[in-house]
């Protein structure tokens, strides 16, 4: 696989994400949390403990600068699924992130969709097969319903031991609220503008007889 990626592209292509983000975030400010795309250095440090040959599904994919750290980290387009609820931000990604590469290599999965929903948008053969789920979407500006209805989503296609990563602009938790997950903040960048945070959630061990009649997570969110 060949990055056909230099840097003049990079400082246009940043300038285009840069003016639709804004865009976007003035019609739905909630939805996109702020009015920027995360930093590449962000992107960077939420991709960094990504081993290229998982398969990953990214969440909240925006303009793609996350996305484009997760493949130059190495991981193939065939291993990874991009979810994004904006129309026009999934079109700008369905444009945009095929001229990073030669004409021998296919694009990411490209899915406009929900993340609630996220095991019946992605290739059914993923749920329970994916390493990790990364997250981009501003979960600390939803209703706490919200924030653990997509983190149980993510956790649906998860296979076992899977992590998500999410990135945020708090030095706390979206779900520090949650007592059925372990929660560890891996990377903090304060020096960011505005500072950024990687968090890395997993799942607390329950036994079998608590799971039974029920999925794992519903079990560690009931008996945690």
């Amino acid at each position: 696989m060949t990055l056909n990626f230099n840097h003049a592209y990079n400082i246009h292509l940043r300038k285009k994400e840069n003016s639709l983000f804004f865009k976007q975030w003035i019609k739905h400010p909630g939805r996109l949390g702020t009015l920027a795309p995360i930093s590449v250095r962000l992107a960077t440090s939420a991709a960094a403990p990504i081993d290229a040959n998982e398969r990953a599904v990214e969440i909240g994919a925006g303009t793609g600068r996350l996305t484009r750290a997760l493949l130059e980290k190495g991981i193939h387009p065939h291993n990874l699924a991009v979810v994004e609820l904006d129309s026009s931000l999934t079109t700008f990604l369905k444009k945009t992130l095929p001229g990073l590469y030669d004409g021998q290599t296919p694009f990411p999965h490209i899915i406009e969709g929900d993340a609630t929903y996220l095991d019946t948008l992605i290739p059914a053969e993923w749920v329970g097969t994916v390493d990790t789920v990364v997250s981009a979407i501003p979960l600390m500006y939803l209703e706490k319903k919200q924030r653990l209805a997509i983190i149980d989503a993510a956790f649906n296609v998860l296979k076992p031991g899977g992590r998500i990563i999410h990135v945020t602009y708090s030095p706390k938790s979206p779900i520090e609220f949650s007592t059925a997950i372990n929660q560890t903040r891996t990377a903090s960048l304060w020096m960011n503008i505005p500072p950024g945070f990687v968090w890395t959630y997993t799942q607390k061990e329950v036994t079998n007889a608590q799971t039974e009649g029920v999925t794992q997570y519903e079990a560690q969110r009931r008996y945690s």
